[in-house]
């Protein structure tokens, strides 16, 4: 790439050791610190991160963490780095093992890895003009790599170097391979200190050196107690997070785990898709890179990527479709296709185009539930006074912020016994409805969509027209034995966006709608990394429009355009 190497030929480790660990002053930078964070510009092989976090595990004192966050518009794959990394397989085989085992699909926005309780890892497939923009939070040291600016100038835009300093403060250090001028003068017209220092092998100098300015002390570390309301999918998940983040999570909830719309046998695993790529999108996209390797390394939930097809109902969603496609940069991760590769995908005869999704899956949601909540205290009394609090209770979270446009929505699924045609169906299939791949020779079939009821005792007329609706847009099953159902309410927003943040002295993870499966996961995330005060971890235009704050901040632009 870019006819250039990604290290050293002599020595990778000992040039990342040189250039990147030693001009920042690591391990000396990171003791003491409750949390330090390493930016970088260029992941490449990932080896200056594994380098690092074999240090920062050698040398980093009890309960500090690690936060890392790069960027890369090219990413490798799993089989390229660990071919790329193999002289250094015994000494990093370890780390480079754990690090590829939750490697992400290969698809544009923000990845997030956590890794022993103490190393996160954020990484961003993108380009750094438009990524760098998006970081959210506060660098300590920089490694700024990604090839030289002669043979890469976009990595070493003005864009990026204003990113850099709006992401560093007073006496965040940096280092880079390369002395060029271009280098030295973007960095010190943004308030840093430079400084030349003997390169490594045979390059002759290095560029290292500081932000310039008053440095401050560190912030405190946060309360490790944290009081979870729910224990659905948003509460529960929530817990499995915060625990990987150090934090001693505590459920309350007076009906148990997953007793609501969490509880039901069987979920799809899917994002929710547009047209184009935006915020939302960017959202769902990380959310469902993070399900596929989180799912995958659980037991006992049913997990089972089976992919999934989207059928064409309409013109307008044959429209959007195919722009997804076309928009959303998944590769081959995504996919238009017509009705006999549908129906060749499927197993069974399909006779619409549908968009395909391989790595979509299925899985069980109250499994799923049980297994996040594992060893996670479970109350049913109220949280003590003064608790740190997330409201992760669907509705229930109007009882402490009643102004929050949320609400309920019922919804029935219906369980079928398999017959000898459903049987084949090997994907998940979508339409104005769902009907599962087979699970123990059952099917889900869903669902109904009733914000105008309460009721969650489960009845015969939505059975009836959630077979209707299969048997118009799947023909060729033929009648199918019901076997059961289960009506839930679940809780969406005026937008349809999930509510994710901080607002009145609160945590909020809620509104998750039909996707809740993967947005409380992604939003588990976020919690973590508001409630420690790290990187975030997805983009920041995102964040703020998960925010719980964007409904008010909405009214208050259309008075201010009525004034």
């Amino acid at each position: 790439m870019f006819d250039d190497v990604y290290f050293s030929r002599r020595d990778g480790a000992a040039e990342t050791t040189h250039v990147y660990l030693d001009g920042n002053n690591l391990p000396a930078a990171w003791q003491g610190r409750p949390r330090f964070t390493i930016g970088e510009t260029g992941f490449g092989t990932g080896l200056n991160f594994l380098m690092a976090w074999e240090l920062f595990d050698k040398t980093a004192e009890d309960g500090a963490f690690l936060d890392f966050v790069s960027v890369e518009k090219y990413p490798l794959s799993v089989e390229e780095i660990r071919k790329a990394l193999s002289p250094w397989a015994e000494r990093l085989g370890p780390y480079l093992d754990k690090m590829l085992a939750q490697y992400p699909l290969r698809v544009p926005g923000f990845h997030r890895m956590v890794f022993d309780g103490r190393v996160a890892l954020t990484l961003i497939f993108d380009d750094a003009n438009d990524a760098m923009p998006e970081i959210e939070g506060s660098v300590d040291a920089w490694f700024l790599d990604g090839f030289t600016p002669k043979k890469n100038p976009d990595m070493w835009s003005d864009t990026v170097f204003t990113e850099i300093a709006r992401l560093s403060h007073a006496g965040t250090t940096f280092a880079t391979f390369t002395a060029s001028g271009v280098v030295k003068r973007g960095l010190r017209t943004r308030g840093f200190k430079v400084a030349k220092r003997k390169g490594y092998g045979w390059k002759a100098d290095m560029l290292a050196g500081f932000m310039l300015g008053d440095v401050t002390e560190p912030p405190a570390s946060p309360s490790k107690e944290i009081h979870i309301l729910g224990a659905g999918l948003a509460g529960c998940s929530a817990a499995y997070v915060l625990r990987q983040y150090g934090f001693e999570p505590v459920l309350h909830d007076p009906n148990g785990i997953a007793s609501g719309a969490s509880g039901n046998p069987v979920g799809m695993i899917n994002p929710r898709l547009s047209a184009f790529r935006t915020a939302e999108s960017d959202f769902y996209t990380a959310a469902f890179a993070l399900g596929a390797r989180t799912f995958s390394q659980m037991d006992d939930v049913s997990y089972n990527p089976c992919g999934a097809l989207h059928l064409v109902t309409d013109e307008e969603k044959e429209k959007r479709f195919v722009r997804t496609a076309e928009n959303w940069g998944w590769g081959d991760q995504m996919k238009f296709v017509d009705a006999a590769e549908a129906s060749e995908i499927a197993g069974i005869a399909l006779d619409k185009s549908a968009l395909y999704l391989p790595q979509a899956a299925q899985i069980n949601p109250a499994a799923l539930c049980r297994a996040y909540a594992t060893d996670i205290p479970l109350e049913t009394a109220v949280p003590p006074e003064g608790a740190t609090i997330v409201l992760a209770n669907g509705a229930g979270a109007l009882e402490y912020l009643p102004a929050l446009p949320i609400h309920t929505v019922r919804g029935q699924i219906t369980l079928v016994k398999a017959n000898a045609e459903s049987a084949k169906i090997k994907t998940n299939i979508g339409y104005s409805g769902y009907i599962s791949a087979a699970l123990n020779g059952t099917h889900a079939v869903g669902a109904t969509f009733q914000k105008w009821m309460t009721d969650t005792n489960s009845v015969s007329e939505d059975d009836t027209a959630n077979l209707e609706n299969l048997k118009e847009n799947v023909p060729s099953l033929g009648d199918l034995e019901i076997t059961g159902s289960r009506a839930s309410l679940r809780t969406a927003s005026v937008d349809r966006f999930p509510v994710i943040g901080e607002i009145d002295g609160f945590l909020v993870s809620t509104a998750h709608g039909s996707h809740g499966i993967l947005s409380s996961l992604a939003g588990a995330h976020l919690l973590g990394d508001i409630l420690r005060g790290g990187i975030r971890s997805l983009g920041k235009s995102t964040v703020k429009s998960l925010s719980p704050l964007r409904f008010s901040e909405r009214e208050q632009r259309k008075m201010q355009n009525k004034v």
